[in-house]
C-alpha cells in the first residue's frame, strides 16, 4: 500500500536526516540543553544503533503518528495531482473521501509496522517469529542499506518559546538507492522537555516544496518498481 511505502521511505529520511547531527558536534559539547545537542545525540544513536539514546532524544510515537497524519492528509489533499503524476497506481484512482477513511482505518497497523521496523533496526540480532515480523525485519534491513546512500545538511536551528525547527536537505548519492530520492526537503521539529533538553517530535514536509512531498511519493513509486511489485 502507498502509505506503507511512504512510511518506509519516511523512515529512511528520518535516519538520513539524523546524520546532520555531525554538523553540530563542534558547538554543542557544553550546551547539553539545546536542540543542536539533541540532533548530535540522535545522529550518534542512529550511527551506533543505540536504542536507549535514540528514545531519550526522539519521541518515536509522536514522530510516527505525525508522519502518518501528514502523509494521510497530503495524499488525500493532492489525490488529483498524484493520479496525474502516477496514472498506473490504482491507489491514486480513489477519491479523497475514500482515502481519508481507508488511511484512518489503517493507522494503527501502519504505525505498528513502522515501529517494528525500528525495533529490528536497533536490534540486529532479533529473530522474527511471525510473517509480519519477517516483513518488518526485511524492511529494516532495506532501511539500513538505503540510509547508507544518503547525506543531509541543515540550516541553522530556529528556536521560539520552547520549540525548535531545523530545515534539512537530504541528498542521495549515485547508487541505486540514492537515486530513488535524489533530493528531499524535510523540517525537523523539536520540543523542550521539563528537564530542559530537546526531543524530536515531528518530521514533516509539504506539497509546496519542489523537493518535498511529491519527491517522497516519486521515490516510493520508484522503489515499488525496483522491487518488481505490482
Amino acid at each position: 500500500m502507498i502509505l506503507i511505502r511512504t512510511l518506509r521511505i519516511g523512515a529512511v529520511v528520518l535516519i538520513a536526516a539524523a546524520l546532520i547531527g555531525g554538523a553540530y558536534a563542534g558547538c554543542c559539547r557544553q550546551r547539553e540543553r539545546t536542540p543542536d545537542y539533541a540532533l548530535v545525540q540522535i545522529a550518534r544513536a542512529v550511527q551506533t544503533e543505540d536504542r536507549a539514546l535514540f528514545e531519550q532524544y526522539v519521541d518515536t510515537e509522536a514522530v510516527l503518528a505525525g508522519m502518518h497524519e501528514d502523509a494521510a492528509a497530503l495524499i488525500a489533499d493532492n489525490i488529483d495531482a498524484l493520479h496525474e503524476r502516477h496514472p498506473s497506481d490504482w491507489f491514486f484512482r480513489h477519491d479523497a473521501a475514500f482515502l481519508r477513511a481507508y488511511m484512518a482505518e489503517r493507522r494503527t497497523a501502519d504505525i505498528a509496522f513502522a515501529r517494528m521496523m525500528l525495533d529490528y533496526y536497533f536490534d540486529d540480532a532479533r529473530v522474527p517469529v511471525t510473517k509480519e515480523e519477517g516483513r518488518a525485519r526485511w524492511a529494516s534491513d532495506e532501511m539500513r542499506a538505503a540510509a547508507a546512500s544518503y547525506t543531509a545538511a541543515a540550516d541553522p536551528v530556529r528556536i521560539q518559546e520552547g520549540r525548535a525547527e531545523a530545515d534539512c536537505i537530504v541528498r542521495g548519492n549515485e547508487t541505486t538507492y540514492g537515486q530513488l530520492l535524489p533530493e528531499a526537503s524535510v523540517t525537523l521539529e523539536l520540543t523542550r522537555q521539563a528537564d530542559g533538553r530537546y526531543r524530536l517530535t515531528r518530521v514533516r514536509t509539504d506539497a509546496r516544496r519542489p523537493n518535498g512531498f511529491f519527491s517522497v511519493i516519486d521515490a516510493a513509486e520508484r522503489y515499488w518498481e525496483l522491487q518488481g511489485w505490482d
